[in-house]
């Protein structure tokens, strides 16, 4: 094991290996991507995580029926409100205000524009508009290895499109771009407040709160009154949060998370940070996991699925 880490650090922090293996990337993403049609790609990746076949004809789950949005919900706007860059457009335009967008410091297409220099001497969070995971967190930049930091943005930006992984099409016309915004510290005792808003048909069905706080985070969901919805019920591992904190502006969350999702006639996922009393919308959501993440239990799963009506349901 320690070996085959040792060679996956290598070949991640190596130019020599980035333009040895280019002839093998491009063989292996056009036969295992890009020549397979977008439904048997989700079939494929449905059936191997979650351990059975879709059946088209009758989607039930919440995971079930996001397979189906991902094939016959394309508008072309999407692609814009899935671009952490391009969203901050919408979300200014949507609010008539961009006092919600995290403060954003620099912006680049260019890899070779991240070094210190362009950057500021406050903390701050390095990030791609285009794909998920992608973020740095830099405290003080005079620690940080800058060329490392270059070559594994430089691999984000020219790596295969985020769409072609699990076939989420708004992903798939995104221009790739490094975007660096201000990190979020929360100053008052009640940590980091990260509200989710699961909004159907343009109103809201359930709200995921995860608080960050010591570096924990935990989880509880609630209904759009903000009482404890059910502690039955849990996506994923969670800790379930015993005393609920102090909660602010929410009805202002709430109309931000309304106005945002109007315009969605089946679901979009409204993320909106809380810091100090101030609100910062995070981004929007269109796939939580791809519709590949195991919910569970199983009746949490259709519940949600019941919230999701799309023109095929059986009634």
């Amino acid at each position: 094991m320690n070996v085959v880490g040792a060679i996956k650090r290598f070949y991640r922090k190596s130019v020599f290996t980035y333009y040895l293996c280019y002839p093998a990337r491009l063989m292996y993403n056009f036969f295992c991507f890009y020549i397979i049609p977008d439904k048997i790609a989700i079939e494929r990746k449905f059936h191997k995580l979650m351990g059975y076949r879709l059946d088209w004809n009758n989607l039930q789950t919440f995971s079930e029926k996001f397979q189906w949005l991902k094939l016959y919900n394309r508008k072309p706007w999407y692609s814009d409100c899935v671009d952490k860059f391009k969203v901050r457009e919408y979300v200014t335009k949507k609010l008539g205000t961009d006092k919600y967008l995290i403060p954003l410091y620099f912006e680049t297409q260019d890899w070779r524009d991240i070094k210190p220099e362009n950057l500021p001497d406050k903390p701050f969070v390095i990030k791609c508009n285009h794909d998920n995971s992608s973020y740095r967190i830099v405290r003080n930049k005079n620690e940080v290895n800058w060329k490392e930091m270059r070559l594994y943005y430089r691999r984000r930006i020219n790596g295969r499109s985020h769409f072609w992984a699990n076939r989420e099409w708004p992903y798939k016309y995104v221009q790739p771009r490094i975007m660096v915004e201000q990190l979020l510290v929360p100053v008052l005792n009640n940590g980091l407040l990260e509200f989710k808003f699961y909004c159907f048909g343009g109103k809201i069905g359930i709200i995921q709160l995860s608080i960050q706080k010591n570096g924990s985070k935990n989880f509880r969901y609630l209904n759009e009154n903000y009482l404890p919805y059910d502690i039955s019920y849990h996506i994923g591992e969670m800790n379930m949060i015993e005393d609920m904190p102090e909660l602010y502006c929410k009805e202002e969350m709430k109309q931000i998370a309304l106005c945002l999702a109007k315009d969605f006639e089946y679901h979009i996922r409204v993320d909106i940070y809380q810091v100090d009393r101030k609100l910062y919308v995070g981004e929007l959501t269109f796939f939580d996991g791809a519709g590949f993440d195991i919910i569970y239990p199983e009746t949490w799963n259709l519940e949600l699925g019941s919230y999701l009506h799309l023109p095929i349901d059986k009634q």
